[in-house]
């Protein structure tokens, strides 16, 4: 289940990095969301990003359907999780009203406040990872 904690611990420390940036640039940090999730075509990095967290997630999800024995941490991190993040990921991606509401967001207290509420999702992963 070595896979399934280096997939907890790339999206601790990816809530982690994107919650630090966040907050450092404050409602700067708009420009990025709206290339990410606003134009038409997608960034490069965003589309590696992706593919990176998709090529992990199912090294990962292999590793955890071969297991002989799942825990629950497991269990949530290889469903619940990419489940809620997909349906996230479709309603901003391919919902223009999604897309609207994410690239709305202004000034450095709105971005502020995002990035701390993401924050608390740190030590969540992490106590995933270690369980898992």
């Amino acid at each position: 289940m070595m896979l399934v904690k280096a997939f907890a611990a790339l999206l601790a420390v990816a809530v982690l990095a994107t919650s630090v940036l966040m907050y450092v640039m404050g409602g700067r940090f708009q420009s990025v969301e709206a290339r990410a999730y606003g134009g038409a075509r997608r960034p490069w990095w965003f589309v590696a990003a992706l593919i990176a967290y998709a090529v992990l997630y199912l090294a990962a999800l292999v590793a955890f359907v071969m297991a002989p024995e799942r825990s629950w941490a497991a269990w949530v991190l290889m469903v619940v999780i990419p489940v809620a993040a997909a349906l996230k990921g479709g309603l901003v991606l391919l919902n223009p009203k999604g897309q609207a509401v994410v690239t709305s967001i202004e000034g450095d207290a709105a971005w502020r406040r995002i990035a701390l509420s993401r924050a608390v999702l740190v030590p969540i992963f992490v106590l995933l990872a270690y369980y898992a």
